[in-house]
């Protein structure tokens, strides 16, 4: 199999599009441990509202391959006020995949386990922040899930 060259691997990003919004189910959303959380603005992996549809905390820390006992208390799910730029971001393949990689147990924090294969996730890169939509914050007690009136909103 031959190596892709650097130019061919920029060349195909650049190209490359998400199918991303800043309204509707494909708008991108960020889950966050815990309630009474006001973030201004997020980094660290972001995912798409339809894939969360529906879910408690607790599911959406299996969904995502997160440590359950850090969403005991619930979740806080932020919209993004634009969208991250190709230079900003990574696609990480899927939950399953912790860090865009295939688990290994004896490779990877046994804290992160693998998450669902149907949630795509990106991780912004280090040291870049985006901007938190105003009024946008949905606070999910236990018990409470992602709503579609929410995510329309």
């Amino acid at each position: 199999m031959a190596r892709i060259n650097e130019w061919e691997k920029e060349i195909e990003d650049a190209l490359r599009t998400e199918h991303w919004s800043l309204t509707g189910p494909k708008q991108i959303v960020k889950v966050l441990a815990g309630l009474n959380r006001s973030e201004l603005e997020i980094g660290g992996y972001i995912t798409v509202g339809s894939s969360i549809l529906g879910l408690p905390p607790s599911r959406l820390a299996a969904a995502l391959g997160l440590p359950a006992s850090d969403f005991v208390h619930g979740a806080t799910v932020y919209k993004l006020a634009r969208l991250p730029n190709i230079t900003e971001y990574e696609y990480e393949l899927t939950a399953n995949y912790p860090g865009g990689l295939a688990y290994n147990p004896a490779l990877h924090d046994p804290k992160y386990q693998p998450g669902s294969a149907k949630i795509h996730q990106w991780r912004i890169k280090r040291g870049i922040l985006i901007p938190v939509r105003p009024g946008s914050r949905l606070e999910l007690s236990p018990g409470k899930s992602v709503t579609y009136d929410w995510l329309m909103s």
